[in-house]
């Protein structure tokens, strides 16, 4: 496929006017939908208690939420290839409002889990999604600026999910929570029902191009490096508190504090994406993760320095604000016309990810401490880099013209 031709797709896929206000819209569905999916790890132990279940139990409800995000992250886009992608939205809108009522009203176990498997369902349909509703809401050129307004939905989630609902569960019950879920649900639908416009679903959303994807290697080694790019931040993050508590032996309050803060720089980094990614993609993409490596080496190098420790532990959520808007752009800027088949292949790969990255931290802490979470951490985001020059090579080589 030449330049132009590709730039041709651009076009063809973007709209000429932008639709900011639902933008938006979908900024406040993946608030809700984010708070709501990680709403239980911050409430582990009241929902325990109020279920009659352990711990390990409450937090399955998580799991749960995974395993339908991943198998709807795969199969939506040829399932629904004839539908209007506005109606499909709304119907995840009305589905996670519907979830979290559930959750609340759940009065056993087994119903409390089949309201997290529809979270699921609209975790894994939404993300799948995200890149090719942008190309259709607004001109290539505001793409990232576009998404790292979605995206920012993800940090303020990160707040309101764990510190904030923390403290609210304590006043007025974790069911309530979830109703409070509800209503930013509820807020999120109405709002896009007024401005979402006709979304035609685009050709090509079959099995059989989503496994002709897999067969390109510059595609390949993009989503190797997506896994090491998500896989080698949660090697860190999972694994956050403890160090914090533990390591750095930080009071409650100063504990939160730095939560906090962790979850604004966060969140302050997903929206200064959009303005530099827009200029500057290739060496953006690259760039972030060898700092996130540096950070990790010099964590390693600190380890113990309370105010060095938590400075650079903040840095780290700033920089990952970059992570979601340019694997959403870079989707974008080369798969355009497949932009939600190949949507649906990164948030599988995400997800699976997220869980290798669980294990491989596990292990490592368990052997080696907190040390050992750093230097996995720096490798991983090194290897990351590695592919994706990788890709960008193979791409330039195939198309004739760099990512």
């Amino acid at each position: 496929m030449n330049a132009q031709a590709i730039e041709s797709q651009e076009i063809r896929f973007s709209t000429r006017a932008a639709h900011w206000s639902a933008v938006f819209s979908l900024f406040v569905g993946v608030t809700g939908l984010i708070a709501a999916e990680f709403i239980p790890v911050s409430l582990l132990t009241p929902i325990a208690q109020d279920m009659g279940i352990s711990e390990g139990m409450a937090g399955q409800s998580v799991t749960a939420v995974g395993i339908f995000a991943v198998i709807t992250s795969i199969l939506l886009a040829p399932l629904t290839r004839k539908i209007d992608r506005r109606h499909v939205l709304l119907f995840f809108s009305v589905l996670m409002v519907a979830s979290n009522v559930i959750v609340a009203l759940a009065p056993t176990y087994p119903i409390m889990l089949i309201g997290r498997g529809m979270l699921g369902i609209c975790v894994g349909g939404f993300w799948s999604m995200a890149s090719a509703v942008t190309l259709q809401l607004v001109p290539t050129k505001d793409v990232p600026r576009a998404l790292s307004i979605v995206y920012a939905g993800v940090s303020v989630a990160t707040i309101i999910s764990l510190p904030l609902a923390s403290y609210l569960g304590h006043l007025v019950g974790w069911r309530n929570i979830f109703f409070m879920g509800a209503g930013i649900g509820l807020v999120a639908l109405v709002w896009q029902f007024l401005t979402l416009p006709s979304m035609p679903a685009r050709d090509g959303n079959n099995f059989r191009n989503m496994f002709g994807l897999l067969k390109r290697g510059w595609v390949l080694a993009g989503i190797g490096a997506t896994i090491f790019s998500y896989g080698g931040y949660h090697v860190f993050f999972t694994y956050l508190r403890p160090f914090l508590q533990l390591d750095l032996q930080l009071a409650p309050g100063a504990l939160s504090a730095v939560l906090l803060a962790f979850g604004v720089a966060n969140c302050a980094g997903t929206f200064i994406a959009g303005a530099i990614l827009g200029k500057h993609f290739r060496a953006t993409l690259l760039g972030i993760h060898l700092a996130l490596s540096a950070l990790a080496v010099l964590l390693f190098a600190t380890n113990g320095e309370v105010g060095v420790n938590t400075g650079l532990a903040i840095a780290w959520g700033f920089i990952f604000g970059f992570i979601p808007v340019a694997w959403s752009t870079w989707i974008t800027r080369t798969l355009a016309d497949k932009a939600e088949i190949a949507g649906g292949v990164s948030v599988a790969a995400i997800q699976f990810s997220i869980g290798l990255a669980a294990g491989i931290g596990g292990i490592t802490f368990d052997s080696m401490g907190i040390g050992g979470i750093f230097v996995a951490a720096a490798v991983i985001q090194v290897l990351a880099a590695v592919l994706i020059k990788a890709s960008f090579m193979a791409f330039a080589r195939e198309n004739g013209r760099p990512a």
